[in-house]
């Protein structure tokens, strides 16, 4: 349903388990999250979810998710592969929504991803 309100249509392409990902998450250090432990749950929630492999990672340590992703290092730096048709993904993989997105970030971020045909998987 949120994928017809958004206007995104799904197509069996995106179950290809030959497919490459991006793994994306974010450490706070504000909660005193160990941030080894935290790479490590939020990684093997992607990597049960992803049906492919994840050959790039993308992690912020220290970020508040309340920081729009241009402004986060890693996450920017993920926006900015985007434009890279030689990445070595086209999907990205996340351990936890609420570890990249708050508010309205998502709606935001989706539409850039789509537009490079990259796709988003959210357990």
């Amino acid at each position: 349903m949120l994928d017809e309100l958004l206007g995104i249509e799904v197509t069996g392409e995106e179950f290809d388990s030959n497919r490459w990902f991006a793994f994306l998450g974010r450490c706070s250090t504000e909660d005193n999250q160990d941030p080894e432990t935290s790479l490590n749950w939020q990684y093997s929630k992607a990597t049960a979810l992803a049906p492919g492999r994840i050959t790039q990672t993308y992690f912020d340590t220290g970020q508040s998710r309340s920081v729009p992703w241009d402004r986060r290092p890693h996450a920017g730096r993920l926006l900015a592969d985007l434009k890279n048709r030689e990445r070595g993904w086209s999907a990205i993989v996340v351990g936890e929504g609420q570890r990249c997105w708050f508010g309205n970030q998502f709606s935001l971020v989706a539409p850039r991803l789509h537009a490079y045909g990259v796709g988003i998987w959210v357990p």
